[in-house]
């Protein structure tokens, strides 16, 4: 019995690390692991007390079930957090067109969470998406999708299917559409930046347009990123409070 109790906690723990492991706040390589690891032993406690979670059966604890069970708990719990990370990276890829367009990409920094370089606004369009989605309580359907998924998932016995791969697939398609609506009101300025620049050369040739492009653009890049933040925030609220059905409906879709 005592066994059955352990292994139950141990999956437990194992879901919620990968869900911690991959939320865009929690996954932040500045906190420490070890506190990471207290605050997923904690949720994972509080899981376990409610009641709540069908514990696996004692009688099939041999090494080949114990191996697919903490699998599928890896798979369940990665699948969660990673949901939640490609939505709000869609502000991260809208930033970056931006930056194209803007002249801003060679302007990169260093970003500690992902180990590689980013740019200035898909910087700042990523952490105002986090804003967001934590102003919204955003954490808080997370965890409670986390506890219902127990429910969807039983421990141990996660398997994927045509459903959840094409609903993964259409949401997949909702990002790169959500980042091109993000980031349509800079890019066009921009083009329409560089064909009045381009006119402009060839009414005075003397004119050195590209000393001014530069300038422009950024300019007006800033001023419409400035202009449609307002705007932003509502389609963020909008795409972002999303995400906790799409978790569920994602989840019944895998068994």
């Amino acid at each position: 019995m005592l066994n059955e109790h352990w292994f139950g906690f141990l999956l437990i723990f194992i879901r919620t690390v990968c869900v911690l492991v991959t939320f865009p706040v929690t996954s932040y390589q500045g906190i420490p692991h070890l506190i990471k690891v207290w605050l997923a032993a904690v949720v994972a406690y509080l899981l376990f007390i409610s009641g709540s979670i069908t514990l696996p059966s004692a009688a099939n604890l041999h090494t080949f079930s114990i191996i697919m069970a903490i699998g599928s708990e890896v798979a369940a719990g990665l699948l969660m957090g990673f949901a939640v990370l490609m939505v709000i990276n869609g502000f991260r890829m809208a930033g970056q067109f931006i930056d194209i367009k803007m002249g801003l990409a060679a302007a990169g920094i260093f970003d500690p969470q992902f180990g590689s370089t980013t740019t200035l606004i898909s910087q700042f369009y990523y952490l105002f998406a986090i804003m967001i989605y934590l102003a919204i309580y955003g954490h808080h359907h997370l965890f409670m999708a986390l506890g219902e998924s127990f429910s969807v998932i039983p421990l141990g016995q996660m398997s994927w299917s045509g459903a959840a791969l094409d609903l993964f697939l259409q949401k997949f398609g909702q990002v790169w559409l959500l980042a091109f609506q993000v980031s349509a009101p800079v890019v066009a300025t921009t083009v329409i930046t560089d064909i009045s620049l381009g006119l402009i050369s060839k009414t005075v040739p003397q004119l050195h347009v590209f000393l001014l492009g530069m300038p422009a653009k950024i300019f007006l890049g800033l001023l419409i990123v400035y202009v449609t933040l307002p705007y932003l925030s509502v389609l963020a609220d909008e795409s972002l409070q999303r995400i906790s059905p799409f978790l569920l409906s994602l989840l019944e879709g895998v068994l």
